[in-house]
C-alpha cells in the first residue's frame, strides 16, 4: 500500500518548541500511526534511568543507552557517555525501556537495537552482535529466535531509527 502525504517545515524564531499538525479530510490508520509516532517518540526521551559514576548520581536518557548487562552481580549501562552502574534489577529496567528498539539477548544481557551495526552469523549455532562502536556481545541460543521475531518485526515497519 503506497502512503502518500506531504511534509512541509516552517522556520519560526519564536517556536520554544516544534509543533506538528497534521491536516488531513479524515482521521485514517496512517494519521493515527503518525500521532502514535510522535506520542511515543516524546514518552521515549522522558523516560531516564538513574545511574551511578564516580560516586556521582545521574540520570541516562534511554536514546543514550547501547546495552545493559549484568557483570560481577552488578548492572552496567554502556551509553553514548560512557559507562555506568545502577542498582535497579534487569527485569524491571526492561519492562520501562522502548519495547520496540531493546530487545534481550540473553539472560544477563539487553540490548538497544539502534547501536547496532550488524549481527555476524558466521558461526555455525551462533550470533555476534556487533555495536556501532565496535563492541560486540552474543545472542544466547534461546534468544535467537525473539530477536529474529523483533527484527522482522521493525522491518516490516521500516526499520526506521529514533535519531
Amino acid at each position: 500500500m503506497k502512503r502518500n502525504f506531504k511534509i512541509k517545515i516552517e522556520i519560526d524564531s519564536s517556536a520554544d518548541v516544534p509543533e506538528v499538525i497534521i491536516k488531513t479530510k479524515e482521521e485514517t490508520d496512517l494519521t493515527r500511526e503518525i500521532v502514535s509516532y510522535f506520542e511515543k517518540y516524546t514518552e521515549h526521551d522522558r523516560v531516564t534511568i538513574e545511574a551511578v559514576r564516580d560516586n556521582v548520581t545521574c540520570q541516562i536518557s534511554q536514546s543514550d543507552i547501547m546495552r545493559l548487562y549484568l557483570e560481577d552481580r552488578k548492572i552496567i549501562i554502556c551509553s553514548t557517555g560512557g559507562e555506568y552502574h545502577t542498582r535497579s534489577a534487569l527485569r524491571d529496567l526492561e519492562s520501562i525501556l522502548d519495547g520496540d528498539w531493546f530487545v534481550r539477548i540473553s539472560r544477563s544481557e539487553i540490548i538497544n537495537l539502534n547501536y547496532v551495526a550488524s549481527f555476524d552469523i558466521s558461526i555455525k549455532g551462533t550470533t555476534k552482535v556487533i555495536f556501532e562502536d565496535g563492541s560486540y556481545s552474543w545472542v544466547s541460543r534461546r534468544m535467537v529466535r525473539p530477536v529474529q521475531q523483533r527484527l522482522a518485526v521493525l522491518a516490516r515497519k521500516g526499520g526506521k531509527r529514533n535519531d
